[in-house]
């Protein structure tokens, strides 16, 4: 029975039973079923195998949870069950679950239903039940449901009686699983993390302080950074209405094949087990983590899973954890250098990636092999030790896609473990620290790296989904009507499921050219929606005063190539104004509302605007609905709702009160 009082049993009994049988309302059924997860639950149970270990129990529990709600069981780099396809018989289209799991069928399923009617999808229903079944068989503690679902199938009632009752059954199941996964799931936080990214070598932390009319503390000796960021450096972060602070490009650099003047590329890491020395010392920074703590911000860190330096301490340690071969004569020129250990000569190859059917390469680094199990076990140490000796919150892992199984064995051409790394990995980091978290940088494959346990994922390019492109910056940047739409909805259901990876959206990043440089006028709306989105958001450091160092050979606002500092009394008047505006805006409506979800808006005919409805989730009732221009010209806009009916210009935004 796992973590289900017999109330349970008799619940989802009731359900199944015809509407002449039952006395439950809706209202009672969502009533019982919420009383079944008021917090004075069992623990979770143990599994077979198991000893009492709870935080194994736990940990097991947790994933089972976020299987049976978002990913299904995996075998290994592959998955065991597709989304449901869902099918309009009478137009001859099909749309995809948000998900496999309970939470994307039953968003899907209520979504195409309330658009077209349950009848447009009337002949699907043996395949709901077939395909429910498949989803909820591998998990024991599912059988009352199982036995439910089966007793509904099998009844008297019509197809139409038969939905409506399976929609009850799985609005309360998932109701009371996302419950559940909250109680357990202690790195929840990440979902609805705010996040302030800051490049600690451009920071210029007396000039911000100067700026912000902060008195700079006397300094006798030379300024390091962890050891010179206060408590009241981060008050001015956590002002804005950031909770989390993610220093980029802390580790060490690489000396061999250095780029540029500025100090390096700071993703050429020549140790990912210590911060960089020009930064300060290992106690500095378990010092700035502890006053971050204080401020009441988490801390996240890179983990640059891909690549190290070329002079990188794991390479001098074993070139085995490496793509290379021992070979006496010349290294190949395209893609590999050499290296020596114990007098001999490897050739190793540049870290890299899969483009255009090759492998473009970075040539100031050094391509890990995952291949290798040894490598794997000395990377969850590495990765782990921040945790230990540095209390750490969450990794934000660069380029993680490029480590999975199938990515990693096409791309270099090696035979894999059966399981994933980043399963050993999170497991083992999750056991030291259970509210540690992990943030892909990732472009593809999102469904792979939720699976693995990623607890979010940046929203920029998704556009393995048949609705096409829904990632948040890359829509955003096109300012297409109809995409922004699919990305609006994506982003709702990932900020309302609890059981897979949730979406990291932003404007701007180190990577990215300046917000104001891409959307131009258009940044208002698409900050605002951005900044209003109830999930984990981010901003760059600079971004705020519209700051821009960008050279000619490099659009990032702040340059790795060159010496770059922000200029806190510089930037951009105009774009300040929209970020100081913005980010009021945000902490006011989040006072107001509380805890919030979003709901789609989606235009009428002919309107090119974008929206979304902000519905309390603590005080039941309250809304607001915010609407935006990412167009170039200006669109109608109707919202009959919310008493609104004009134009809104390129850029502009309204917030709407709705009844």
């Amino acid at each position: 029975m796992g973590f289900y009082h017999s109330r349970l049993k008799l619940l989802l009994l009731l359900l199944a039973l015809p509407a002449a049988v039952s006395a439950y309302t809706p209202e009672a059924d969502r009533a019982a079923a919420a009383a079944l997860f008021d917090g004075a639950l069992p623990a979770a149970p143990l599994f077979a195998g198991q000893t009492g270990d709870k935080t194994s129990a736990d940990a097991d529990f947790l994933r089972q949870m976020k299987e049976v709600l978002s990913s299904g069981a995996w075998d290994g780099p592959s998955p065991q069950l597709r989304p449901f396809m869902f099918k309009n018989a009478g137009e001859g289209w099909t749309a995809q679950a948000q998900s496999v799991g309970l939470e994307g069928f039953l968003w899907t399923r209520k979504e195409l239903e309330s658009k077209y009617g349950a009848a447009a999808f009337a002949g699907q229903t043996a395949d709901y039940f077939n395909y429910l079944d498949a989803l909820l068989k591998p998990v024991a503690w599912t059988a009352d449901l199982r036995r439910a679902l089966g007793d509904l199938r099998g009844s008297q009632l019509t197809d139409a009686e038969k939905n409506a009752r399976l929609d009850l059954i799985l609005e309360n199941y998932v109701a009371g699983l996302q419950a559940n996964v909250r109680r357990y799931d202690a790195a929840a936080w990440a979902k609805r993390a705010r996040i302030y990214e800051l490049f600690p070598r451009a920071y210029d932390l007396a000039g911000r302080r100067e700026a912000a009319g902060f008195k700079a503390p006397a300094d006798p000796g030379r300024t390091l950074f962890f050891r010179d960021f206060q408590v009241s450096d981060f008050d001015v972060i956590k002002r804005m209405g950031f909770d989390a602070v993610w220093p980029m490009g802390i580790l060490p650099i690489g000396v061999r094949g250095q780029t540029g003047t500025g100090g390096g590329s700071p993703y050429s890491i020549s140790d990912h087990s210590t911060v960089n020395p020009d930064l300060g010392t290992e106690e500095d920074f378990r010092g700035f983590v502890a006053k971050a703590h204080q401020a009441g911000l988490k801390v996240i860190v890179d983990f640059v899973v891909n690549h190290t330096s070329l002079d990188s301490r794991l390479l001098a340690e074993n070139p085995d954890y490496f793509v290379s071969f021992r070979y006496d004569g010349p290294c190949p020129k395209d893609g590999y250098f050499d290296s020596y250990r114990n007098g001999a000569k490897y050739c190793v190859h540049n870290g890299g990636f899969e483009y255009d059917g090759g492998v473009s390469s970075w040539i100031d680094t050094a391509q890990i092999n995952y291949a290798d199990r040894g490598l794997r076990d000395r990377m969850t140490a590495i990765v782990k030790s921040w945790t230990t000796k540095f209390d750490v919150d969450g990794f934000r892992v660069d380029m993680a896609y490029l480590a999975l199984n199938n990515v990693f064995a096409r791309t270099w051409q090696k035979s894999m473990p059966r399981e994933e790394f980043y399963r050993q990995l999170i497991r083992a980091v999750k056991a030291a620290k259970p509210s540690a978290a992990f943030m892909a940088e990732a472009y593809a494959y999102q469904e792979d790296l939720g699976a693995c346990g990623f607890d979010t994922i940046y929203s920029k390019h998704e556009d393995a989904r048949p609705e096409g492109q829904t990632g948040w910056y890359n829509t955003t940047e096109a300012g297409n009507a109809a995409q922004l739409a699919g990305a609006v909805n994506r982003a709702a259901f990932l900020a309302w499921q609890s059981g897979g990876a949730g979406a990291v959206l932003f404007i701007g990043n180190h990577d990215e050219p300046a917000p104001e440089k891409v959307y131009g006028r258009r940044l208002p709306a698409a900050l605002a929606l951005t900044l209003l989105y109830p999930g984990s958001v981010m901003i760059y450091s600079g971004a705020e005063i519209g700051y821009d160092g960008a050279v000619p050979a490099e659009h990032k606002p702040l340059p790795f190539s060159v010496p770059c500092e922000v200029n806190w009394s510089g930037g951009d008047p105009a774009v300040k104004r929209t970020y100081q505006e913005v980010l009021a805006l945000a902490a006011r409506l989040r006072a107001e509302l509380g805890a919030y979800d979003i709901e789609p808006l989606w235009p009428g005919q002919g309107q090119g605007w974008t929206g979304y409805i902000l519905r309390s989730k603590d005080k039941p009732g309250l809304r607001r609905a915010v609407i935006g221009n990412l167009t170039g010209g200006a669109v109608r806009a109707e919202l009959p709702q919310a008493g609104f009916s004009g134009t809104l210009q390129s850029g502009e935004y309204r917030v709407l009160r709705l009844p």
